[in-house]
């Protein structure tokens, strides 16, 4: 799977349906209808402290299981400066970080 618009959409579908367990179990309340536009941390987006670590780890436990890439966001995005585009703003903008993490290894402390 190394066509870029697969993984793209491969990432995508992982974090619409990380985020839905999220929601589902009652730790946030992000609308994944609206897809890559959907609020995360951005104005609208609400997720708990503790939906957000499951989040992550959830994400990457996903991305191991279905596409074989070892990486470590739950350290990672804690080190984001506040110059830095937020990777949690929406869910396109976490794809898009997990994607660059896939590609540049030592990005996201993947293996």
């Amino acid at each position: 799977m190394s066509e870029p618009s697969k993984i793209n959409e491969t990432v995508q579908g992982i974090v619409l349906d990380c985020i839905q367990e999220v929601t589902t179990q009652g730790w946030g309340r992000i609308q994944i209808e609206q897809g890559a536009a959907a609020n995360i941390l951005a104005g609208g987006g609400y997720i708990d402290s503790l939906g957000l670590t499951s989040l992550l780890i959830a994400i990457e436990q996903d991305i191991e299981a279905e596409l074989g890439f070892t990486i470590n966001l739950t350290s990672t995005i804690t080190e984001i400066t506040p110059s830095s585009t937020n990777p949690l703003a929406t869910v396109g903008s976490l794809t898009d970080y997990i994607v660059d993490c896939i590609h540049n290894a030592t990005v996201c402390g993947g293996v």
